[in-house]
């Protein structure tokens, strides 16, 4: 059982140390809340409704709708009134025939222009002021951006983590960042992926070893701690 699966990796290794959330040394990583994978009408979800196979993808959209966005909308809120950094990624090329993606996405049919409206980060969690935004061609926002300078030019240290698809780019990005001795920490409910039990593996497997698992409330509560020293 999953249980007894958690209780086992839990004995493999010694737990990962919980990251300190610091005003000057944490941020809160949003990835891919842009309409390509967060809307039913555009990109993934319309390539969904023209293969006949939309039915499929209900308890996603509800997530996304219900769970996701309105958590993001709390911790982004909350991350903003503690002053710690908001970093929004997102799937966008540079180019408009979109050649300067990897050969991977090319191959998957993701290719979205920077200026189209799939490329769009949903209004519901769009950047404010000079919020930085990361355009990427690849899973993880580590390997096609330079986000990992940017973080280490800011003396960020420690990550919260939110976004779409958990067992995709949220997955890739959490390795990523922790192969680059990040702390992370990975909002549970704040993030989406296509089917359940896709999204359920991954958080089994991130918190194994690369993540500590949280829920929006807990952080939420750790950011209000945070402003409450301003």
């Amino acid at each position: 059982s999953d249980k007894e699966l958690r209780r086992f990796l839990s004995l493999v290794h010694n737990p990962l140390p919980e990251p300190q959330l610091e005003r000057e040394t944490a941020a809160l990583l949003i990835i891919d809340v842009q309409h390509y994978g967060c809307h039913p009408d555009w990109g993934f979800g319309q390539r969904a409704k023209e293969k006949g196979f939309a039915n499929q993808l209900s308890w996603y959209w509800d997530r996304v709708r219900r769970v996701m966005l309105p958590n993001i909308q709390l911790l982004m809120s909350t991350a903003r009134r503690a002053g710690v950094e908001v970093i929004h990624s997102r799937v966008a090329t540079l180019t408009q025939d979109g050649r300067d993606t990897t050969r991977r996405y090319k191959a998957l049919g993701i290719s979205t222009r920077q200026d189209a409206m799939e490329a769009q980060i949903l209004p519901e969690v769009a950047p404010k002021g000079d919020e930085i935004v990361l355009n990427k061609t690849t899973s993880s926002v580590f390997n096609s951006t330079t986000l990992d300078r940017v973080l280490r030019n800011m003396g960020i240290r420690n990550l919260i983590v939110v976004g779409v698809a958990t067992d995709g780019c949220v997955e890739s990005s959490v390795r990523s960042a922790t192969e680059l001795d990040y702390g992370v920490i990975l909002v549970e409910d704040a993030c989406a992926g296509i089917a359940p039990q896709l999204h359920e593996a991954a958080i089994l497997i991130m918190g194994y070893k690369d993540a500590i698992i949280k829920s929006t409330a807990e952080v939420v509560a750790q950011l209000e701690a945070l402003e409450a020293t301003k």
